[in-house]
């Protein structure tokens, strides 16, 4: 079988949580174990993380670990078990003051609603499900009409598509599980309800205040949820170290028609900036009871593939759903055939900006090298994992094996398209060229007589040495 290249991101939950579902869903294809700190206590995520790694060795397999922040709650609070009906056309009240119970009005967790809305304004509750419009607005209170009815639940996501929200994306639950994340040593972070570059920058500055002495910092992953995030994609993007395409919030919160072309968007720009990016939400949804997908969800990983995205995330159907396993490996079934299709080829590769790193025209030059020479693989020696993420900015077709001495930077790497990480401790270039070409042949990559592109990471206060930068071996 041959090894895809578009990674998967399974998220963890009841139905994912063994040693033993862990180690077939990895043996299936599962790249990346998302935690949802939404949910779960420390002593659980601690379970979680310990069965992955133990899962992991079981496997053979180098798995990186996202811890997803909450972000802030943006929900109704409490409300009767039987919830309350909405009816079209009446006026409803909500209310941002500190209260006990419903009483009259529903009550708002987000305590600056009523600051960030006005009259006009739509409130899209439980997923878009039902819908308000803000008439006017008397101290703590919102008063609105109801548009689209139904029966409104406790702790529903309210979503404001016509606002500008001043909720900070990181509040003191997020700072808490943050550090608790580091000292786990967690491979990314994820970051939600991003607005602009400044969010990831604050980010950033608490991991490195957090971090543990010797420790490799984890990745920023910033979810591209609001139409202030889509506004300022290309700052956000520089600022982070990947994205991910959250596409339930993005509908509600942008135009749901328009989401496709933000998904194609986001990935061009993430592509052209050699930040690996994760596309996410529902894309194989009805296997959470089924054990087969709909033929629509099938189209939909297809054409992320196409897309050129590095990663699918699988999040209900491997959290709770009934066929975890099967839905990651009808993921990777499907991946590979769009992957052998002459339809998912670069048709344009991205271009180098002026004033680049050497790095990205020198793994441009490789790649170019590689497919004229019809060689079998491109092999990497990195220190930071940069050199192999701009080779796989290329989307070559054939593995980008990346060697590296931190099993950290190996663990980030995971979540880049086609790249194989492996840790090797020698830094020597003879001996881990005869390592890689031992390597290779071990895993039926290339045979003696093929040829292989070498290609050496530099460091950036190092000037490039371009004779020794890419070099072609035969076996």
């Amino acid at each position: 079988m041959s090894e895809k290249r578009t990674k998967i991101v399974c998220t963890l939950g009841p139905a994912s949580e063994s040693v033993a579902m862990l180690t077939r869903m990895m043996r299936a294809g599962m790249d990346v174990a998302r935690l949802n700190f939404s949910h779960g206590t420390y002593q659980h995520h601690q379970m979680l993380i310990r069965n992955i790694r133990t899962a992991a060795k079981r496997a053979g397999k180098t798995i990186a670990i996202l811890q997803d922040l909450q972000g802030p709650k943006i929900r109704v609070g409490a409300l009767p078990k039987e919830g309350i009906a909405l009816k079209k056309g009446t006026r409803v009240a909500l209310s941002t003051a500190p209260l006990r119970s419903a009483g009259d009005s529903i009550p708002v967790q987000y305590r600056r609603l009523h600051e960030d809305v006005g009259a006009g304004d739509r409130l899209l509750l439980d997923d878009g499900n039902l819908e308000l419009r803000v008439e006017r607005v008397r101290h703590r209170t919102i008063f609105a009409t109801v548009i689209v009815g139904g029966t409104l639940m406790s702790h529903k996501g309210i979503n404001v598509p016509t606002a500008s929200l001043s909720a900070n994306p990181l509040t003191a639950k997020d700072r808490e599980d943050l550090l608790f994340g580091l000292k786990q040593e967690v491979d990314f972070v994820a970051l939600s309800f991003v607005r602009k570059a400044s969010d990831v920058l604050r980010l950033r500055k608490l991991i490195r205040r957090g971090l543990p002495s010797n420790t490799f910092p984890p990745g920023i992953i910033v979810k591209i949820e609001r139409r202030e995030a889509l506004e300022n994609l290309d700052t956000i993007i520089a600022a982070a170290d990947g994205v991910m395409v959250a596409r339930g919030d993005l509908a509600l919160e942008a135009d749901a028609a328009s989401v496709p072309l933000y998904q194609k968007t986001i990935i061009r720009n993430c592509l052209e900036a050699a930040k690996p990016v994760i596309t996410a939400t529902e894309m194989l949804g009805s296997m959470a009871e089924k054990p087969r997908p709909t033929r629509a969800e099938i189209s939909d990983v297809a054409n992320a593939v196409i897309d050129h995205t590095d990663a699918t995330m699988l999040s209900g159907e491997s959290a709770t759903g009934k066929y975890p396993v099967q839905a990651v490996e009808t993921m990777a079934h499907i991946i590979r055939d769009t992957e052998a299709s002459p339809l998912d080829d670069i048709v344009t590769p991205p271009g180098i900006p002026a004033e680049a790193h050497p790095v990205l025209a020198i793994s441009a030059a490789a790649c170019r090298v590689a497919r004229e020479v019809g060689a079998k693989a491109i092999v990497a020696f990195s220190s930071t994992g940069f050199t192999a993420r701009a080779l796989s900015r290329h989307r070559p077709s054939l593995p980008i094996l990346a060697a590296t001495t931190d099993p950290a930077i190996a663990r980030q790497l995971v979540l880049s398209w086609g790249v194989i990480p492996v840790v090797r401790l020698s830094t020597s270039a003879t001996a881990l060229r005869s390592w890689a070409l031992r390597h290779l042949r071990e895993k039926k990559i290339a045979r003696p007589g093929e040829t292989i592109v070498f290609v050496a990471g530099l460091r950036a206060d190092h000037a490039p040495r371009w004779e020794e930068a890419v070099r072609i071996v035969k076996f």
